[in-house]
């Protein structure tokens, strides 16, 4: 997932640039459109990046990809590799989530660090119980140390 990615933030700013295109109701933007929609500071060097970027979103199921034929003027058009690109359910439904997440951090009473770890760490303990034969439900989930 893009959360753990190298360019997280990249990927996080591509998707954010999609919900702000939907309340202008343009819902298929190509990468040229993505690109001039970050801000200067936040665009890469490259349309390239943000292509490569759109890709992955899709490989990760954020994005739908369809051939843009829009602009197909000769046959050799077919043959290049140009889509037009969709916000799709999962992708608006984690960019609400990360936002929710985001919200909160900085005010009185966000989530602190030890309150993080339990996020990562429960889970695990809950499949762990889960994954027993016979689990005995009423013994506490330990905290794991790490």
């Amino acid at each position: 997932m893009h959360l753990t990615a190298p360019n997280a933030a990249l990927y996080r700013r591509v998707r954010r640039t999609f919900l702000v295109a939907e309340e202008r109701f343009a819902v298929h933007l190509r990468p040229e459109d993505v690109y001039e929609a970050l801000p200067a500071g936040e665009r890469p060097a490259e349309l390239e990046t943000i292509a490569k970027a759109l890709d992955s979103l899709v490989d990760w199921g954020n994005l739908r990809a369809d051939p843009d034929t829009a602009r197909v003027t000769a046959v050799e058009d077919f043959y290049r590799k140009r889509f037009v690109h969709q916000l799709i359910q999962a992708g608006e439904a984690a960019e609400e989530a990360l936002a929710a997440c985001d919200e909160p951090l900085g005010r009185r009473g966000a989530p602190q660090a030890v309150a993080l770890h339990d996020i990562v760490t429960q889970p695990r303990a809950l499949l762990a119980l889960g994954a027993e034969e016979a689990p005995d439900l009423a013994k506490p989930i330990s905290r794991s140390p790490d």
